[in-house]
């Protein structure tokens, strides 16, 4: 029989994609696990990672894929997270690498980034963009810890895929491809190529989905 989802039901899935906390935030990362795979691979692969290149991953949720990305790249891994409890996850699943300082978990508050200006090579996030507070600054944000040259992914699902799920009316933010580029490049940034494809997962209520995504590959040039 399938599961009719009240409005409360409904904001609160909302409210633990854009903040995991507690006991109901440690499922959500374990679905996130599932449903995000497939887009986290593909924007990684996007990335022309090099060795020794600092990464900062922008929502790493729970961190499963990270194991899988240190043993592709000989690099320094930083992921940010306004969740605490993805933070605390992600830290104790990562402990040995942490105290190594090669991989390194920080909360950040949705705002700034705590980083020091033109400080990582590659950036990405995924299924962040929809919770940003503040698009604009954030993405500012973004451009200026992001070296010269260097490049900064943006995956998102579609505004037409999205506005399809239920509890995306609950605090979701959503982008086509014309007002993601335009976000991009008001904070400063060259959309260098958009690759758009259908992303086949399970969905957040635990559904089969394909869903129309986009990764952004954008480039912060010398001004």
């Amino acid at each position: 029989m399938k599961k009719e989802w009240s409005e409360t039901d409904l904001a609160a899935i909302a409210g633990q994609l854009a903040n995991p906390t507690g006991e109901g935030g440690i499922k959500t990362g374990e679905m996130m696990n599932l449903s995000n795979n497939g887009m986290i691979a593909t924007t990684i692969a996007l990335l022309s990672i090099q060795e020794g290149n600092r990464v900062l991953e922008i929502g790493p949720g729970n961190g499963n894929h990270v194991s899988e990305l240190m043993k592709l790249y000989e690099i320094t891994y930083t992921g940010v997270d306004i969740s605490l409890t993805m933070i605390e996850e992600a830290s104790r699943r990562y402990s040995e690498d942490v105290l190594k300082g090669n991989v390194n978990f920080i909360l950040s508050d949705g705002n700034q980034l705590p980083f020091q200006s033109d400080f990582f090579d590659k950036i990405f996030t995924v299924n962040t963009i929809y919770f940003w507070k503040d698009p604009v600054k954030y993405a500012s944000e973004i451009y200026r810890i992001l070296k010269t040259d260097g490049t900064f992914n943006l995956a998102l699902a579609t505004k037409s895929f999205m506005k399809k799920l239920p509890f995306t009316k609950y605090g979701f933010q959503l982008y086509d491809k014309e007002t993601a580029v335009s976000l991009m490049s008001e904070a400063g940034f060259q959309v260098q190529e958009i690759i758009e494809q259908i992303d086949i997962t399970i969905g957040n209520m635990g559904q089969p989905v394909e869903r129309d995504i986009m990764v952004l590959i954008c480039t912060k040039y010398a001004d």
